[in-house]
């Protein structure tokens, strides 16, 4: 089943074009990369798909309806769930509170609760009463993933989350984005950093100067060099 149809989309912020023809699919339980350099309209085409910066043409279709146009607040509760590149905690409040101001029940069998995010992020149980902006950045990083996934989302975009963590703490996370890729959930990942997208997904897409240059399995990329030397590296 495909959740997620984007379709030629072009996106612009002012009169300066970004996505020129974007599109990309994600089915139900599949981990989707969007990889390239910074800059290149990772981060522009996932705020194309959530509502935050929304596509001048082309579609967005979620579980198939169209979702392009429509708020923020109204996509997110379609269970389209969304982790910036910036993390965004509130500084002032502690991590259960972060949490507990997301929480929403969408009537799930198996719904997320404190339980199951600590259980995945232990870490954030040991300093639950710690306020957001004393945590180190990998902590944050963990806390903007688990309070998105207290919304219960049925899939989740993760933008640039292993950016200017250590190598220990990237490894960690990758880890735990891999167990709830194990637990079903359908996850889009848009990273600069190769190993972790191609460890972690299904299938991956290139993206260069706002357009999709490649679309394939993780393995493919890995066996063509001059396809990571053209659009990859730095």
């Amino acid at each position: 089943m495909t959740l997620l149809d984007v379709a030629n989309i072009h996106t612009a912020y002012d009169i300066s074009e970004v996505l020129f023809g974007v599109s990309v699919r994600v089915e139900d339980g599949e981990c989707v990369g969007l990889l390239g350099r910074n800059g290149v309209g990772k981060s522009t085409t996932m705020r194309s798909i959530n509502g935050l910066t929304p596509p001048h043409s082309g579609t967005v279709k979620w579980k198939g309806k169209e979702v392009q146009g429509r708020p923020t607040y109204d996509i997110a509760r379609l269970g389209i769930g969304f982790v910036p590149e910036d993390r965004r905690v509130f500084p002032e409040l502690t991590v259960w509170e972060n949490l507990d101001i997301a929480r929403r029940s969408r009537g799930k069998a198996d719904e997320w609760d404190e339980a199951k995010v600590y259980a995945l992020f232990p870490e954030l149980e040991t300093f639950k009463e710690r306020k957001g902006g004393y945590l180190s950045g990998g902590q944050q990083q963990m806390l903007t993933i688990a309070r998105s996934l207290m919304g219960n989302p049925d899939i989740l975009l993760l933008d640039e989350p292993s950016e200017g963590l250590a190598p220990l703490v990237v490894d960690k996370l990758k880890d735990q984005i891999a167990s709830l890729k194990a637990a079903g959930l359908s996850i889009v990942l848009a990273e600069q950093n190769l190993n972790f997208v191609l460890d972690l997904s299904d299938r991956v897409y290139v993206l260069e100067k706002g357009e999709v240059k490649f679309e394939g399995r993780p393995d493919e990329i890995r066996a063509d060099p001059d396809l990571i030397k053209r659009y990859l590296t730095v």
